[in-house]
């Protein structure tokens, strides 16, 4: 694998479950690694580096400027322990051995996301209501070079923690997932960005035929990772799988 782009003299939990999955994929001959990225931010690097808290504390100063994020409370969970990673991405697929997985992930740093603008999700019949959900949300995953149409999202609504996670797929919608933020952190470690893998935590069921392919991928996905990151416990996915088919 390509070392991160500046090391973290210390790294926390989730900076390890990030760096780890992109090391697994990396190394793992059943899998083929079109495009990867780790990038640490620049005042994260090395044993004086600034601790998450801290990144954290000089992000929300200035949120307080901004209209739309002057009142958005951050979980302090968060603010101990999001990674101190500007992005990490993965783009793959399975070999020879696993032709029916593919994947892909794309994560920003979480205080670097809150500010961008709202993805533009919105279309001439979105009711006032949609509109008005889909301008709270800023993506923090997704799948650029895939173009699956996916995207997850955090809605930042005022004096509200733990901040919701949500998906969004062009062909079904916004959907809410059962996730928090670090939540969210600790599935990608495990599922890798398989595709699809997010509608395990909401509450559609895959038995429809405009999710029939996510259940295949998520069928495959249990058939080949035991064997292929065994040091992973995939038992709350598959009881997540045979509730939703």
């Amino acid at each position: 694998m390509t070392p991160p782009e500046g090391t973290i003299a210390s790294p926390n939990h989730y900076e390890r479950l990030l760096l780890s999955a992109l090391d697994e994929l990396g190394t793992c001959p059943q899998i083929a690694v079109s495009r990867q990225e780790a990038t640490v931010e620049s005042e994260a690097e090395g044993p004086d580096g600034i601790t998450p808290a801290e990144l954290a504390a000089e992000a929300m100063e200035a949120a307080q400027l901004l209209p739309e994020l002057a009142d958005i409370t951050v979980d302090p969970r968060i603010t101990e322990e999001a990674p101190r990673l500007r992005r990490i991405a993965a783009h793959w697929r399975g070999t020879d051995a696993a032709p029916d997985l593919t994947g892909e992930f794309r994560v920003p740093q979480f205080h670097r996301a809150i500010f961008d603008p709202a993805p533009p999700l919105a279309w001439e019949g979105s009711t006032p209501d949609e509109r008005e959900l889909l301008a709270q949300f800023r993506q923090i995953d997704g799948h650029p070079h895939s173009g699956t149409g996916q995207v997850a999202l955090v809605r930042l609504m005022p004096h509200t923690a733990p901040l919701e996670i949500w998906m969004w797929d062009d062909r079904l919608g916004a959907q809410r997932m059962d996730l928090d933020y670090l939540g969210y952190l600790e599935a990608l470690a495990v599922t890798k960005g398989t595709h699809g893998w997010q509608y395990l935590f909401t509450g559609l069921s895959l038995r429809g035929v405009d999710l029939r392919h996510t259940a295949d991928q998520m069928r495959a996905m249990l058939d080949h990772f035991p064997e292929l990151f065994p040091q992973h416990d995939y038992t709350r996915l598959r009881e997540r799988l045979e509730e939703r088919l």
